[in-house]
Parts: C-alpha cells; structure tokens; sequence
C-alpha cells in the first residue's frame, strides 16, 4: 500500500469459479476526508490537463475586464455529483493497488462536453498488468444508501450485475469500448499497453478480459450486498474471464462526498 493509499480492512471475501468479491472497511474518517480532497480532487480535476488549460486561457486576456471574464469562466464549474466523485474514488483505490498495475490512460471526464453529459458504455475503462501479463479492464461503479441489502444497484436491468454481463457478452458494446480506448492511447506506453491487452482478447475470441465492479456504501458492512450476485455472475461467464467485485464501506454518508473534494465540511 502506497502511503497515498486509503487504508482498509477486509470484512468479508468469498471465491466462485472465475470470480472473487470481497468487503473493505474503512474506519479512519480523517483520513478518508483527506484522501478525497487530495487524491480523488486531483482526479476529478482532471490535473494531467487542468493547469495548462487554465494558464492559456489567463494568457489570453490583455485587459482587466477579460482577465475578470476568464476568471469567472474558469470559476464556472458544476458542482459534481456523489456518483461522479464515487467513479473517481473507485479509480483511485483501483490505481493504488500495489499487488499489481493498474492504468487508465484517459480521465472519462474530459469527455463530458456539457455538464449534464453521460458517456455509454462501462463506467471504468483501462488496462490490468501483472507481471508481463495485460488484461482489459472494463467495470461498473455503483454508489448507495439503500438501507436493504443487496441494494437495489446491484438488481435487475440497469444493476451492476446485468451491466458487467452485457459489457462481457456484447461484441457491439466491446466494439466501441475498444474504439474509444484505441483512440485515447496515443502515448507510446499506452499504445504497447493496448496492443499487449487486445492481442490476448482476440486471441481468446473475446473471453480474456478482467470485469470489476466496484460498490461504494456508507452503510455497515453486509456480504449479503455481493455474495449472491457475484455468484450469479460467476455461473453466466466462464474463464478465462475474470470477474472482481468489490464493496467499499466508508465512514462519511455519500451525500456528503462533494463537499469533501474540497476540504469542506459537510
């Protein structure tokens, strides 16, 4: 674990077939509230292109009141939403596995064009390397309340489970997740990272890949949240697909995550 990393517990893991899930708690608040304002902010903002953007647009005013335009421009950013600071924050912890790398070589916010744009397709899109081994990396993340367990992002159509299966199953769906990557690895690690990952695809006729499902909760941890639908999954997909799912339980209501990108208080 990286000292950048968010420290937890496993509650609960089980194993079925291809899949394995597992309950993580996290019990300091401090420092969940610290590691969403430091690392899941620098996500959400995107930091890799934040500054460069914001400097050139400060280059372009030459008077007092297009400096003060620019300046509310960039001030006029929407207030993100607990499921977007929930996929950033599964990004995160998923990054800060050291048992193994994990890259995302595209921020899926840059693709917002309004702030009420939706992206189709998986939630997380990257690549999985363990050892000289690369695996695709398509996921789902759900945030919830819900005091029932499983919670009702976890059910039907719509739910992770069925949406982890399509993402699995449907060359159509696969088609434009690769698509999009494709486009988005024009640096030459990611590039090699690709070509390493989509050569084993092909040559399992679509099946190697790695599915994870990330549920994020503020509720006490429960395994009944997982076990019957990784279980359910595990009986529709065969290896050499894997399947990951996850629950986080962390100590701060979701309602309030937006205010802690900022060192709020909620």
């Amino acid at each position: 674990m990286t000292a950048a990393s968010l420290a937890s517990s496993v509650h609960y893991s089980g194993a079925q077939g291809n899949a394995l899930w597992c309950g993580r708690v996290v019990v300091d608040e401090d420092r969940f509230k610290s590691y969403v304002a430091s690392r899941v902010r620098a996500r959400v903002e995107d930091d890799d292109t934040h500054d460069p953007f914001e400097a050139e647009l400060r280059g372009m005013a030459t008077t007092g009141m297009q400096t003060n335009f620019v300046e509310r421009l960039l001030r006029a950013v929407p207030d993100e939403k607990s499921w977007a600071v929930g996929e950033a924050l599964a990004e995160c912890v998923l990054a800060d596995d050291d048992t193994r790398e994990i890259c995302w070589p595209w921020n899926l916010l840059r693709d917002r064009r309004t702030p009420r744009a939706s992206l189709p397709g998986a939630d997380l899109v990257g690549f999985c390397k363990e050892g000289e081994s690369v695996l695709l990396l398509f996921g789902e993340v759900k945030t919830s309340s819900d005091a029932g367990t499983p919670p009702n992002v976890m059910n039907g159509s719509g739910g992770m489970v069925w949406q982890l299966e399509e993402e699995a199953t449907r060359l159509d769906i696969q088609h434009a997740l690769l698509k999009w990557l494709r486009s988005r690895c024009d640096a030459p690690e990611h590039r090699e990272l690709y070509r390493a990952a989509v050569r084993r695809y092909v040559q399992s006729v679509g099946k190697e890949i790695l599915l994870v499902g990330i549920l994020l909760r503020d509720t006490k941890p429960n395994e009944l949240d997982l076990t019957a639908r990784a279980k359910a999954l595990a009986a529709k997909l065969s290896t050499p697909t894997r399947i990951e799912i996850t629950a986080w339980y962390l100590p701060v209501p979701i309602k309030d995550w937006p205010a802690l990108l900022h060192g709020g208080t909620p």
